[in-house]
């Protein structure tokens, strides 16, 4: 499988980590907005874990041994959240009885497809009663994800906390203030690269329009090897960014000062670093995050908001979801046998 490079400076402690980052040899891609959200929940945390597995592959013997011997194991977000609900192939409840200590959802979100997210199923309930009974609270990344947890479990109001995704929190020591410049030094255009490319092209056009600037980059957060999308990116006066490792991303991201495009962890990481970024539609996730963190979703271009939508609405329910993010995380580090963090 792909490393982690974990943010330098974090201490090792003795929990363990489930996370759709690490991704076996295969058709599956690495997606680098995984390793977004494992940074900002490490990051968070304060700690990094002792152990990690990937969600994409059965939990084996020697795999439940290793987290037993920890304090707990936290599943670290993407969109997992769908009717028949899976922490790992063939997880079930039959699963989490060979593992005795707590499981955590942080930052899990709606699968953000209609026809899978119906309702959770009674062995989804079961597994998410579960967990709750062994930790008392989850954090969900969206309203949306909330609602539809709710919807099966509605008694656990109070435990299912809106937290948004961790990487929209600020954990980088950077803020760009939401800059609007009448030219920029760094442009990034994101379009999700496994799919309906022809579809997204016109966005590199779109954003040239919008944010002039020095440099424009499309960054590809999963490398399918498409050189003909390559070619046409670099006709259209763009380099392009490639790469497996997510810190090479953070580290665009951080000298940006402008983000175009549909990928939500790349929106997300620019709204903690204060950059200005506006998100298209792709699927549901989009609109979903949109709604939670009251942010304009462009479907058309020119679009009013390029200009006069305040950002100052988004840091406050970035602000306001970090509170809660903050009291998640306090009662994680108490079950990790951590020190609370300093205020």
């Amino acid at each position: 499988m792909n490393a982690i490079e974990y943010a330098a400076g974090l201490p090792v402690a003795g929990y363990s980590v489930i996370t759709p980052y690490l991704v076996p040899p295969g058709p599956k891609k690495v997606n680098v907005g995984d390793g977004f959200i494992l940074d900002s929940a490490t990051k968070l945390i304060g700690a990094r874990p002792a152990v990690e597995y990937s969600s994409r592959v059965p939990l084996t013997d020697a795999a439940i041994d290793a987290i037993n011997a920890t304090s707990c194991l936290v599943a670290v977000g993407a969109n997992t959240l769908k009717d028949d609900f899976e922490l790992a192939p063939g997880f079930g409840l039959s699963t989490l009885e060979r593992i005795k200590v707590p499981v955590v959802l942080m930052g899990v979100g709606h699968y953000g497809v209609a026809e899978v997210t119906r309702g959770l199923s009674p062995a989804s309930k079961a597994l998410f009663r579960a967990f709750l009974e062994r930790f008392p609270l989850m954090s969900v990344r969206c309203d949306a994800s909330r609602r539809y947890v709710l919807d099966a479990l509605p008694d656990a109001a109070d435990r299912v906390l809106m937290t948004s995704c961790p990487v929209a929190h600020r954990v980088d020591g950077l803020d760009r203030g939401f800059v609007r410049r009448d030219a920029y030094e760094q442009l990034v255009v994101t379009i999700t690269d496994r799919s309906h490319i022809p579809e997204q092209m016109p966005l590199l056009p779109m954003a040239a329009r919008a944010f002039p600037a020095k440099r424009r980059i499309l960054a590809l957060h999963q490398d399918y090897g498409n050189a003909p999308l390559w070619a046409a990116a670099k006709a259209a006066g763009y380099e392009v960014f490639r790469s497996d490792n997510h810190q090479d991303f953070l580290r665009l991201y951080r000298e940006s000062d402008a983000h175009f495009g549909n990928r939500v962890h790349a929106h997300l990481k620019c709204v903690s670093l204060g950059v200005v970024s506006f998100c298209t539609p792709f699927d549901l996730r989009q609109a979903y995050f949109a709604e939670s963190l009251d942010y304009p979703l462009l479907q058309r271009f020119p679009d009013p908001a390029l200009a006069e939508y305040d950002f100052a609405r988004v840091a406050r329910k970035r602000d306001t979801a970090r509170s809660t993010m903050d009291r998640f995380v306090a009662r994680l580090r108490e079950a990790m046998g951590l020190e609370a963090l300093a205020a």
